[in-house]
């Protein structure tokens, strides 16, 4: 069986973009940070091999 390869610093780079994106949505947008969680913690999940 071959394992697939993990593109963890992919996953870390979203991860961290999308925590800066959550960062300005939260100052700018209250209303619209709320749409950038799915892509955090997705990117989080992914980073830390939990899926």
């Amino acid at each position: 069986m071959e394992e697939k390869r993990k593109y963890v610093g992919f996953y870390w780079a979203m991860c961290i973009v999308s925590f800066i994106a959550l960062i300005l949505l939260f100052i700018y947008s209250p209303g619209g940070f709320w749409m950038g969680l799915p892509t955090f913690f997705g990117g989080l999940a992914l980073a830390m091999d939990w899926v």
